[in-house]
């Protein structure tokens, strides 16, 4: 490792946006993701990692290490209720009472570095150069055109398309031929170039790639073509195939019936088909774009003679993403079918609006049930890799239950840092997720969580209690009923298909006291059913945000 600096290794933190479980190579997917692939096979795949429902509060947990209720992002704006808007934990913003990853890491002398996505907070105090990143080039907003237009997904969330440029906003000056992937690449890249001295380093890649709107470079447009001509259920099973290769699933386990709530592809007309197919090919290649940007990344570090010294965290914010355009208030079909060219010929390029849709979403997340915004495994598993620097451990890890939150103590660990007991004279919450350091390094081999041990997640009142083998779960409407806990035995049941709350009250009992428990710890405030948004009105409601009032 490095001289000079305690032998303490490098991080780069890779994260991508809304991409499903079983979408890249390492996990299955037809998606050709060389540079993934590569970094599965010399460090360590886990299945049983979770993460938030949702991207903001996803990135409030990696940065702080703590629970999203805590560090400021209890629910993502503008979905706040009027009982929770502006209250401790419920910000919308990172807080000021936990500290973020690159401020503990530069306090002991790292270089600090972030290009791609933040989306969690835009004013001057809130934004990365205020949060402890010595550079940071970041698109501060939930999603937008991936072109140098940046054309948000809906007007509400018009003051939140922005880009900064460490911390000064530069939305009006992105270059021409300016691509989102290639773009955050290229920042990161020129800011380990600039680096002179040996200290190490943190790198917080954060691409936008797969959010909607699936956009990519001409060059890109018919990388997939016909690939999906077959439709979901033929995916399906080839990615369930080659899971069961890997080792990521049991032989025998069968195909996710899905939801049900979606058309299945004998039901669609062979225009649709044409149009389903086609949204899934651009999809696919902005994954492989995005693959092939982070291999730059990793050849930089080659070349500079810093990639043994450096640990790679891979992970996705959340499951993927079923919404259409017209989720996103206050868009409606005949709004996105005006505004935007989704022809056949148009589609994924400028201009341009399409999202894969639910029945795509669950392919993506094949073998688990539904997607993000919800508290099912396909909302909350996402792949995760790391490999690199110290790190021993090594396949396919099964036996592991992890939390987005883990990594910020990991980091912590390896690098011989202790995390602050208060800032200012405040006392700063605890800790949420635990040390990967003794299981990775090989330094411990007891398990990172015991059956004992639960990890809770709420997110517009959908829940869940993940503990050993059992899952507890809520599900407030569009996808459940909102008004009972179902109980699932995921070593049997991954799927989460055979709800067993009558047959084990008593399992249901002792989870529902955890999540209780969580919930007190945590600071959850359950919603009134109002909207704090509709109340004050959108623009009045990001007007507090921006501090423009």
């Amino acid at each position: 490792m490095s001289t000079g600096s305690q032998h303490r290794p490098n991080f780069l933190v890779v994260v991508v946006d809304d991409m499903g479980y079983s979408d890249c190579q390492p996990f299955g997917g037809e998606i050709a993701t060389p540079h993934l692939q590569e970094l599965a096979e010399s460090g360590a795949r886990f299945r049983g990692f979770h993460t938030s429902s949702l991207c903001a509060p996803t990135r409030a947990m990696l940065l702080s290490g703590c629970d999203n209720h805590q560090a400021g992002m209890g629910v993502m704006q503008p979905l706040h209720a009027v009982n929770q808007y502006m209250q401790p934990g419920y910000e919308g913003y990172l807080n000021h009472s936990v500290p973020t990853m690159a401020e503990l890491l530069r306090e002991v002398g790292y270089h600090t570095y972030l290009a791609g996505k933040w989306h969690v907070g835009i004013t001057e105090d809130t934004r990365p150069a205020a949060r402890g990143f010595d550079r940071s080039f970041a698109f501060l907003g939930g999603g937008a055109s991936h072109f140098r237009d940046a054309r948000p997904l809906s007007s509400s969330e018009g003051k939140q398309t922005m880009y900064a440029d460490d911390d000064r906003f530069c939305t009006d000056e992105l270059p021409d031929g300016f691509y989102t992937s290639t773009h955050f690449a290229d920042r990161l890249i020129g800011y380990l170039r600039e680096q002179e001295d040996d200290r190490p380093f943190l790198g917080y890649l954060s691409f936008t790639a797969p959010h909607d709107p699936i956009q990519v470079p001409d060059a890109d447009l018919d990388a997939y073509a016909g690939r999906y001509d077959a439709g979901y259920d033929a995916i399906k099973r080839e990615r369930m195939a080659r899971m069961k290769e890997i080792g990521l699933i049991d032989r025998d386990l069968e195909v996710n019936p899905g939801s049900g709530l979606f058309p299945t592809w004998a039901e669609l007309s062979d225009e649709e088909k044409r149009r389903e197919a086609r949204k899934m090919e651009l999809y696919a290649a902005m994954i492989e774009r995005m693959d092939h940007e982070l291999g730059r990344v990793l050849d930089t570090l080659d070349d500079l003679g810093k990639r043994d010294d450096t640990v790679v965290f891979f992970l996705s914010d959340n499951g993927a993403n079923p919404k259409q355009p017209e989720f996103y208030q206050p868009n409606t079909p005949e709004q996105i079918a005006a505004d935007f060219d989704n022809s056949m010929a148009n589609m994924g390029r400028e201009g341009s609006f399409v999202s894969i849709g639910g029945a795509w979403a669950e392919v993506a997340d094949t073998p688990l049930s539904y997607f993000k915004t919800t508290t099912y495994e396909g909302g909350t598993q996402t792949p995760f890799i790391v490999a690199g620097g110290p790190v021993t451990r090594s396949g396919v890890v099964t036996d592991e239950l992890l939390h987005v939150a883990d990594i910020l103590p990991t980091m912590l660990d390896m690098a011989g840092v202790r995390r602050p007991s208060e800032i200012d004279g405040e006392p700063v919450p605890p800790l949420y997720g635990r040390s990967l350091a003794p299981m990775l390094t090989g330094a411990a081999v007891q398990p990172v969580r015991t059956g004992m041990d639960a990890l809770c997640f709420e997110m517009l009142e959908c829940c869940s209690v993940l503990c050993g083998d059992w899952k507890l779960l809520w599900m407030a409407p569009p996808y459940g009923d909102g008004d009972r806990w179902q109980l699932f035995n995921l070593a049997e049941d991954p799927r989460e298909l055979e709800d067993l709350s009558a047959q084990y009250p008593g399992k249901v009992a002792q989870l529902e006291g955890q999540w209780q428990a969580y919930a007190e710890f945590v600071g959850y405030i359950e919603s009134d059913g109002t909207s704090a948004a509709q109340e004050l009105g959108i623009d009045r409601f990001f007007e507090f945000r921006l501090g423009e009032d």
